[in-house]
């Protein structure tokens, strides 16, 4: 494959979705048990109106603990401080609770069609910042997704979901390759 291949030769058709209304405990579930790290917000038509990704969760916990400026997971649980007379851990799981994807997502999102090169394709990777791209029909329907390694996999000559150890699946490849004290020096 080079860069002028389609969209359509290389996306996943078969995406996790999820809606605006869904409550974002449903939506951190799904990201969890599909091994994924962000999911398309589909309206009621089909079309995407915004995506959802383990950084958006993470910055609204960080923002919901009482976090100023969050850099990662850990801030959340290093530097928070309980509020309301609540712990951490309560106030994280009633906000997942209680919040709808709609007030979490990015959006508008940024999509591609599937005609689009995978060229045009990392090209909008590259200057929205996103690590995966809904792609979208004519009418703007969702058809697929495209992450940062299927293009890469696409533009290298590999073929995308035998990423090696960018597919989530690889970390359980080869559990004997693992020592059973994994911080012996052995």
């Amino acid at each position: 494959m080079d860069e002028r291949t389609p969209v359509s030769k290389v996306m996943t058709s078969d995406v996790i979705a999820t809606t605006p209304d869904a409550r974002v405990e449903e939506a951190a579930r799904l990201l969890r048990e599909h091994h994924i790290s962000g999911v398309p917000v589909l309206g009621g038509n089909g079309r995407v109106v915004g995506v959802l990704t383990e950084s958006d969760l993470v910055r609204d916990l960080h923002a919901a603990a009482g976090v100023d400026s969050p850099r990662g997971l850990l801030d959340l649980v290093l530097e928070s401080a309980p509020a309301r007379g609540e712990s951490l851990l309560e106030i994280c799981r009633n906000r997942l609770r209680r919040a709808r994807v709609r007030e979490l997502m990015s959006q508008p999102a940024v999509t591609v069609e599937r005609t689009a090169s995978v060229q045009e394709a990392a090209r909008l990777l590259r200057v929205s910042g996103a690590n995966r791209l809904p792609v979208v029909d004519r009418d703007e329907r969702l058809v697929g997704i495209v992450t940062r390694g299927d293009l890469v996999a696409a533009i290298s000559g590999g073929t995308p979901h035998a990423r090696g150890a960018l597919h989530p699946s690889s970390a359980r490849a080869a559990p004997d390759r693992v020592p059973s004290d994994p911080y012996s020096d052995a």
